[in-house]
């Protein structure tokens, strides 16, 4: 009699215990997310009740973990509740929808993209061919008698960017006004080249 009420108080005690790791819930399966190249802050993650916060990162990927177990064979419904300052993220289509398991509840995917502008300005003097500007690793050849010119690439809200005069056209001199900045959630079209004749 007495091994009896001491097997019920030890399975009471495990069940209370059991409940206590796993939060609210009644589940045993970690809810794992994998974030690709998320650069910006605010992005905000739901799975039914629960939700979780997601912060930039300077790494291609990131893992999350949601803070409740979820139940095996149940289904993964992870969501964007809030979408990141300037940027947009989409939950990868192949994980939506897919029953909770060991392996399926860790491969849950977001990919994010940062909104990107135009960059450019004007150009005035240009009389030859041969001029190329230069952003960092990106450049642009502008032909003579040009006005305006923009990038071919566009750059990340928030990246830094530096126009350079990286070749001179045939007989001419060119410089370049308000040519570095932080990239606005916006184009910028104020860079100023004016070329003379060398």
């Amino acid at each position: 009699m007495k091994s009896m009420y001491v097997r019920a108080s030890a399975g009471a005690l495990c069940a209370a215990l059991l409940a206590g790791c796993g939060g609210s819930d009644n589940g045993s399966l970690v809810l794992q997310v994998t974030v690709h190249t998320l650069t910006k802050p605010g992005l905000v993650l739901k799975s039914g009740s629960q939700t979780v916060s997601v912060g930039p990162s300077a790494a291609v990927s990131q893992y999350v973990t949601f803070p409740n177990l979820i139940e095996e064979d149940s289904t993964i419904d992870v969501q964007i509740q809030t979408q990141p300052t300037a940027a947009k993220c989409d939950v990868v289509a192949k994980t939506i929808g897919l029953k909770a398991n060991y392996y399926t509840a860790r491969q849950v995917e977001v990919t994010c993209k940062t909104f990107s502008y135009k960059l450019g300005g004007t150009v005035s003097g240009l009389t030859a061919d041969g001029l190329i500007l230069n952003n960092g690793a990106v450049q642009k050849v502008v032909p003579a008698g040009s006005t305006s010119f923009t990038f071919d690439t566009e750059v990340d809200d928030g990246a830094n960017y530096g126009i350079t005069v990286l070749q001179n056209p045939t007989g001419q001199v060119c410089s370049v006004a308000n040519n570095a900045g932080t990239m606005p959630s916006g184009p910028v079209n104020n860079i100023v080249v004016t070329c003379t004749k060398a």
